[in-house]
């Protein structure tokens, strides 16, 4: 291997352990600390757009590469939608895997050749991944480890238990959740722009 070659390959290597540390960030911002219930929905989002951008080849959206990584992830709340309907509060790592799952199976599915029409294939992935795969969902959500842990963290805590991401993601359409989240998006773009303005003394 030539020395250029190597260098390449060396950056290519250190640009993707990023681009995963970047990932890691953002699924332990939503997973983790005490935020608020919009806080949490706007961490989520941005998670879910970073998973979609890396385990989705989009070379066929070309400049609309961004419109299409958002029409999915409405589909990807279809999906926890799905899961909220059948009383099943998924919350944290369980939620997270089944949302990588399914995005890796539309991705294998592309590197495989086997996706011709990528809208009508990613729609059938997360419309049934729900339902095909219910028996192993149900048994995650339900399993009694998980549900004595919580209620023991919350005795412990003794302040109210937040909301699963399921219940969040599925109550977005209501407007107390709506109003909560353009809040906080309107909040964090103040700070940003306060952040980048020049300070005068």
């Amino acid at each position: 291997m030539s020395m250029i070659g190597y260098l390449d390959e060396r950056d290519l290597r250190q640009e993707q352990a990023a681009k995963l540390a970047e990932r890691d960030r953002k699924e332990r911002e939503w997973l983790y600390g005490d935020r608020t219930d919009a806080e949490r929905l706007i961490r989520f989002d941005a998670w879910v757009k970073a998973e979609l951008a890396t385990r989705i080849d989009w070379t066929w959206a070309g400049d609309a590469k961004t419109k299409r990584i958002e029409q999915c992830k409405v589909g990807l709340e279809n999906m926890v939608k799905q899961l909220w309907s059948r009383g099943w509060h998924l919350d944290g790592k369980r939620l997270a895997t089944l949302i990588k799952d399914a995005l890796d199976e539309v991705g294998e599915a592309q590197r495989k050749g086997r996706v011709r029409d990528f809208w009508p294939f990613f729609n059938a992935v997360v419309t049934r991944y729900v339902g095909a795969n219910a028996e192993e969902i149900q048994q995650a959500a339900m399993s009694i480890g998980a549900g004595t842990g919580r209620i023991f963290e919350q005795l412990l805590r003794k302040t109210p238990q937040q909301a699963s991401m399921t219940e969040l993601v599925a109550r977005r359409a209501d407007e107390t959740i709506r109003e909560q989240v353009k809040r906080q998006r309107a909040q964090e773009a103040r700070q940003k722009a306060d952040a980048a303005q020049p300070q005068l003394f």
